[in-house]
């Protein structure tokens, strides 16, 4: 019997991770790329920006040991770009390469269905057993944004600055819009962070963003919520943003983040038969979409748009094809923002578990109190954790804000996955001094 042909199209964390689960378990593995591969995370997102805020991150960190260490601190933007452009050259040379040893078939070009078991990639026609569509998303822009698309910054656009701006608004206190903010405001530019809703980082926890806000304030970075940006203009100087309060705004650069839409819509997804909602195609906990034969994975579903889950959905995907029923489960997901100080959560929201009735309860650590965290002068934030309200109760969610908050979340997405209760992971030996032994003082309390 001769091997079930998968097509993959996309080859961001979702699309290469289906190529290479499919690989492995011995499909013959078609990727489909109509741009760089590495799709946006590695080419104009995750990676790329990660490389521009390690360098802001490390910038804070020697200003605040100034008090006991001598010499200026500046960053040769120029050069930053630079590294930023290797590591991504790398990466994709590292990718390409990995996918060739796969004996996965790479085809540049845009893909089209013509049915559900057909795609056209450049006008030919390419027959499959199983198609992965992820196909990513872009940057949204509300109004009165479009109307100034070749003038504005996005979430792409940045990335790749000749200069650092003077002056910068930032639309959207979400988490890309957060990062770029921190970010600039470390690198010497005036920001103004807008957000339309009441805080930053909408459905997170409020404590957590109220730390994260307090310290952006504290070092001058000025956050504007509850408002809009109703009217722009831009004059030889810069932009005037008229807000929905009545004030007006100035700034040499304006950057909007608000959000991305999936990229759906010039799939010929009608044509297999494939069910479309909002733009976005909808699927099940297989992540199968309406046809037998499709799944998507990633922005294009909307479920989430981080690049890990857009990964483990492609795996539960194409263990589906092959005969697994395991589910993909979003709550298992962290949700990781690299400003200085780091904001991550695993696990529902707060407000999920009361609308199902559970009864919880919260147990804190502050970095205060953190001989590691006053050491590294990163004593901002604390460990929070939400458990099942009654003996022996399972381990429900987890908040971090502080230092090395991305890396230190997955001691509970480890114990979530693994179902663990707040005396189990109580009873794990960390190390002292760490920061992570501040996960064993909150379960304490």
């Amino acid at each position: 019997m001769s091997s079930p042909h998968v097509l993959v199209i996309g080859s961001g964390p979702g699309g290469e991770a289906a190529a290479k689960r499919a690989a492995a378990r011995g499909a013959r593995v078609t990727l489909v790329e109509k741009g760089e591969l590495g799709g946006v995370c590695l080419n104009r997102g995750c990676i790329p920006s990660k490389v521009l805020l390690e360098a802001g991150r490390l910038l804070s960190q020697a200003r605040g040991a100034g008090a006991y260490m001598d010499g200026t601190l500046s960053v040769r933007w120029d050069e930053l770009q630079k590294k930023k452009s290797n590591i991504i050259a790398g990466l994709r040379n590292g990718l390409a390469a990995h996918l060739k040893k796969l004996g996965v078939e790479v085809l540049r070009g845009e893909a089209r269905f013509k049915d559900a078991h057909t795609v056209y990639v450049n006008g030919d026609e390419v027959a499959f057993d199983a198609a992965v569509v992820a196909a990513g998303s872009r940057p949204f822009l509300p109004e009165p944004f479009p109307a100034f698309r070749d003038g504005i910054l996005d979430s792409d656009r940045v990335l790749s600055l000749p200069r650092i701006p003077k002056s910068l608004l930032v639309v959207g206190g979400g988490a890309v819009g957060c990062e770029f903010a921190c970010l600039f405001h470390e690198l010497g530019s005036r920001v103004v962070l807008l957000e339309k809703m009441e805080d930053l980082l909408p459905g997170e926890d409020s404590a957590a963003v109220r730390v994260l806000r307090q310290a952006f304030e504290k070092r001058g970075l000025r956050v504007v919520a509850g408002s809009t940006v109703e009217r722009l203009s831009h004059e030889a100087v810069g932009w005037t943003a008229r807000l929905s309060t009545g004030e007006d705004l100035e700034a040499e650069e304006v950057l909007v983040c608000v959000g991305r839409r999936p990229s759906a819509e010039n799939l010929g997804l009608e044509s297999a038969g494939v069910t479309l909602e909002k733009g976005r195609v909808p699927v099940n906990e297989f992540l199968k979409t309406s046809v037998a034969s499709i799944y998507a994975v990633g922005d294009v579903n909307g479920i989430s748009l981080l690049a890990h889950a857009a990964a483990a959905q492609a795996e539960t995907a194409v263990d589906h094809y092959f005969g697994e029923k395991r589910t993909y489960d979003n709550s298992l997901v962290p949700r990781c923002l690299y400003t200085w100080p780091e904001v991550a959560s695993v696990g529902e929201w707060t407000a999920n578990f009361q609308a199902k009735g559970i009864e919880t309860k919260s147990q804190r650590f502050f970095f205060q109190g953190s001989p590691k965290a006053l050491a590294s002068n990163e004593a901002e934030g604390f460990i929070q954790v939400i458990t099942e309200k009654k003996p022996d109760g399972l381990l429900l969610s987890a908040q971090i804000v502080g230092p090395h908050a991305t890396e230190l979340i997955h001691v509970f997405a480890t114990a979530l996955k693994a179902r663990m209760t707040a005396a189990a992971l109580r009873s794990v030996i960390f190390a002292h001094p760490t920061l992570s032994e501040g996960i064993r003082e909150a379960l304490s309390r």
